[in-house]
């Protein structure tokens, strides 16, 4: 970017630091699909989980007595937690054909491990009755009134109202249908580890007097594939004045276990009374990456003496 940066320098370099951001802002890619705001499901996504059910003749879609849902097969599961952790929702969607079960412990109880005898209708309201609720439902409707149970093996709450593992048996009769019965299993989801840089600024640089330029350079390391962007600022103290500029932003490809080297353009801003020199510049540099997994921004920061020299 071969401009010089118009305007005056303002006491303690303000206007500097404000100016390096805005450069940041200018290249480093908006990624409206990564961080834009997206919809907030009714249910917390959850992977590496199955869900079956079982019917008696004539209780499944057609000649269906029996079906299976897999995350790895591509059904989405979601699920969330009541605020007080008593009942349980689980979504499970495929194409054409979803479904939902619910499981709660009786009114005033925490949902815990454990068998839930006598179970009832576990109403679409939420309002927890007496008994353990229960409901499990998909290809028809209805249902007013069911009796069942079901036993929990394994449930572990994560943050907030997500559930970060569930493995149930169910089994329910409703007033208008066969007997149903299967499995539900909700197991943790591995969570990549985030993204790390890792910047370097080299000790010697080069000025090119009188052209108001200066040039420095480095390696960036990174955890994941990424496309960086570094920028920042330089500030030369010079014999009888300060010359003020801005680095990059320059693009650097990095991959995994390999350093990649980049070189940046330190240009002077067009109020400085004289251009970089040979000597010594404080260089203060960032590098700008989105994390791939998580949608976020990750940096790293370096300040470094460089000694320029003319070539």
């Amino acid at each position: 970017m071969n401009i010089r940066m118009p305007g005056r320098v303002e006491h303690g370099g303000h206007r500097l630091a404000r100016t390096a951001a805005l450069l940041v802002a200018l290249v480093l890619p908006a990624a409206a699909g990564v961080l834009g705001g997206a919809a907030v499901a009714h249910a917390a996504p959850v992977g590496n989980s199955s869900f079956t059910w079982n019917g008696d003749p004539g209780d499944g879609r057609g000649d269906d007595q029996a079906r299976s849902y897999d995350s790895m097969s591509g059904d989405v599961f979601g699920a969330t937690a009541a605020a007080d952790h008593g009942s349980v929702s689980v979504s499970i969607n495929r194409p054409g054909d979803p479904w939902t079960a619910a499981l709660a412990a009786p009114a005033g109880q925490e949902l815990a491990v454990g068998a839930y005898p006598d179970a009832v209708r576990f109403p679409e309201t939420g309002e927890r009755p007496a008994a353990p609720g229960l409901f499990v439902n998909g290809y028809r409707g209805g249902c007013a009134t069911l009796t069942g149970g079901f036993t929990i093996t394994k449930l572990e709450w994560g943050p907030g109202r997500t559930v970060k593992s569930l493995i149930a048996d169910y089994s329910q009769d409703c007033d208008d249908r066969n007997v149903l019965s299967g499995h539900l299993e909700i197991t943790p989801t591995p969570v990549p580890a985030a993204l790390t840089l890792g910047l370097t600024i080299a000790a010697d640089g080069k000025a090119t007097a009188p052209t108001a330029r200066a040039t420095v350079h480095g390696t960036l390391t990174c955890s994941k594939p990424v496309t960086a962007y570094i920028s920042g600022t330089a500030v030369q103290q010079l014999k009888h004045t300060t010359t003020n500029g801005i680095v990059g932003a320059v693009e650097v490809v990095c991959t995994p276990g390999k350093p990649a080297p980049w070189t940046a353009a330190a240009w002077s801003l067009a109020d400085t009374p004289a251009p970089f020199a040979k000597g010594t510049a404080t260089i203060d540099l960032t590098a700008r990456a989105y994390d791939p997994d998580g949608a976020r921004v990750t940096t790293a920061t370096k300040s470094r003496l460089v000694t320029l020299r003319t070539p």
